[in-house]
């Protein structure tokens, strides 16, 4: 009898023992699993970070290389050598002047003769005092310090028809003068009806205004009426 206690106690611990060994068995897997599924997640974690690195630096790195692109100039370099030609002459030449009726009247000391006009009413203007001629017994010669009016009679009544400057500090109209250059008359008058080597003739109709000229200099002028 002492024999088959003996024999079942150590059955009895025999079989604690292995239900021990067991207990111990799965709480060691236990521990291995969650130290590899801890071990798996940590060994996640960088990869992860990694990954949102590269999405969130990405865009940064695109907008540094924006921000270097070196910007367009505001204003545009200043040309060379591409001005157009004779620019400046069209600049500062004068422009050509223009003839009209009104360069056709003789003013003198504010007074205004008129080719065509009777010497009556000139001398109530100016005077008589000057020098008479008779060219004819229809024309007639008056000459004054400046200037000299030559007449001519239709029906008894004395008109002017020729109108001569005779000095040089007495100008026409446009303050054209003697003694300056016949090149300048384009300025004053624009181009004129008549051109010789001699004269430079401008007008209207049976009226015209002459300058004479030599070597490029006027030496006379004479308004003149045709009838």
């Amino acid at each position: 009898m002492k024999k088959l206690s003996v024999i079942l106690l150590l059955a009895i611990v025999l079989a604690t023992m292995t239900a021990c060994s067991n207990t111990s068995d799965k709480k060691s897997k236990a521990s291995a699993t969650t130290a590899n599924t801890t071990t798996t997640a940590s060994t996640t974690q960088p990869s992860t970070a990694k990954h949102t690195v590269k999405v969130t630096t990405k865009p940064t790195e695109k907008k540094e290389k924006k921000s270097k692109k070196p910007t367009k100039p505001t204003t545009m370099p200043p040309t060379q050598g591409k001005t157009r030609p004779n620019t400046h002459v069209a600049v500062t030449q004068a422009p050509k002047g223009s003839f009209s009726s009104s360069d056709l009247v003789f003013t003198y000391k504010k007074n205004q003769i008129k080719l065509n006009q009777k010497i009556e009413s000139v001398f109530k203007l100016i005077g008589d005092d000057n020098s008479i001629g008779v060219l004819s017994k229809k024309r007639t010669e008056y000459e004054y310090d400046d200037f000299i009016l030559t007449t001519y009679k239709e029906d008894d009544v004395e008109r002017i028809d020729t109108i001569e400057i005779i000095v040089e500090g007495v100008s026409a109209s446009k303050d054209a003068k003697i003694g300056m250059y016949a090149s300048r008359l384009k300025r004053l008058y624009g181009d004129p009806r008549k051109l010789t080597e001699t004269e430079y003739v401008y007008g209207s109709g049976s009226r015209t205004l002459t300058f004479a000229y030599k070597d490029n200099i006027v030496t006379d002028i004479t308004y003149k009426y045709s009838h």
